[in-house]
């Protein structure tokens, strides 16, 4: 791990049941920038850009280096941005999370795939229940009582 690598650690919520993947940018000095929530326990409540020791990002995972997106900038501009950003606040787990600020600061795009995936997957989910409930509404298929 140098400065710029983008990190990753494994984390979990809900008590164990979903796991994601937190994101931060190492700055080489034993520090990573990372955007966080003020109180992970109310996660949707606001935080903030921060930079912390590599310890406490890791809080007792093993980091790895994410190279997908592949960074678009050098080392140094990555890091560059992230600590430019140190203090911002706005922090949401759905529109601007960990992973939207680690793939800004190394590509110039906020995406996070954690969050494009559970959308892909609700949205199937919403549709098989939405044909569901249409097809039991309209007769042509079993209620799960009948």
């Amino acid at each position: 791990m140098a400065r710029g690598d983008r990190l990753g650690v494994e984390r979990t919520f809900a008590g164990g049941l979903v796991t994601y993947r937190h994101l931060g940018v190492d700055l080489g000095d034993g520090t990573v920038v990372h955007a966080r929530p003020d109180d992970f326990s109310r996660p949707f409540a606001g935080g903030r850009v921060v930079r912390t020791s590599l310890e406490e990002f890791a809080s007792g995972a093993a980091p790895t280096t994410v190279t997908e997106p592949p960074a678009l900038y050098t080392a140094e501009e990555v890091a560059g941005r992230a600590l430019a950003h140190v203090g911002r606040d706005g922090y949401c787990p759905l529109g601007d999370n960990c992973e939207h600020f680690a793939t800004w600061c190394a590509t110039g795009a906020r995406r996070s795939r954690q969050i494009e995936v559970a959308v892909a997957l609700a949205t199937v989910a919403a549709v098989w229940v939405g044909g569901t409930v249409a097809r039991i509404a309209l007769g042509g298929g079993r209620s799960p009582t009948a």
